[in-house]
């Protein structure tokens, strides 16, 4: 009887060394770092905010547990790994998200850039066949500047693209395209005005 009682005690004892030397899962923490670096890499942190500040999130719970854990001397580390499993798996979606975001702001990009090219196009065409009168050349005059500093701003666009901005070259495309597009408006409209009234 005593015998199995000293056997269970050791066996409880040898139970309580090992939750207290239990080990930081440093594989875990390797692995779900070297993931979050390459969302970060994938610039996840501008294509996927949301999923990568996920990531990070996970990341962040999973050191907060493990340095509670590291101040007890009963030590458990099952919910560490948990989390950075999780920190992980976010990370990957996040790098999945960003490459595949990414290439549709590029797509966006591209189209925006065209469409202000288009509209700038139109608005000069238009400006050609507007009719000077003196009222308007003060108007048109200004209108000119305008679509010029449009013009400019294109090829801010077209720098922004080849860089990889491709947010930068959306906005600023969209932007010159609602300029130009205003400027062909108003010409028409100034057209329309001088037309003679039919009886």
């Amino acid at each position: 009887m005593k015998k199995s009682l000293i056997l269970a005690n050791l066996a409880a004892l040898a139970i309580l060394l090992a939750l207290g030397c239990a080990k930081a899962p440093q594989e875990d923490i390797t692995a779900a770092q070297g993931e979050i670096d390459r969302a970060r890499q994938a610039e996840a942190e501008t294509w996927a905010p949301t999923e990568f500040q996920a990531a990070q999130d996970s990341m962040n719970a999973a050191q907060a547990e493990i340095t509670a854990q590291n101040e007890k001397w009963m030590k458990n580390y099952d919910k560490a790994r948990e989390l950075l499993s999780k920190a992980k798996e976010d990370a990957a979606k996040a790098a999945e998200a960003a490459v595949a975001n990414k290439e549709q702001g590029k797509k966006d990009a591209d189209a925006a850039i065209s469409g202000a090219q288009t509209a700038i196009d139109s608005a000069e065409a238009s400006l050609k066949v507007a009719p000077v009168t003196k009222d308007s050349r003060a108007d048109l005059a200004l209108m000119k500047s305008d679509l010029q500093g449009a013009k400019g701003s294109l090829d801010e666009a077209h720098q922004a693209f080849e860089t990889g901005d491709y947010k930068k070259a959306l906005a600023v495309a969209s932007s010159v395209k609602d300029k130009a597009t205003s400027i062909s408006d108003q010409i028409e409209a100034a057209r329309k005005k001088k037309m003679p009234v039919r009886k």
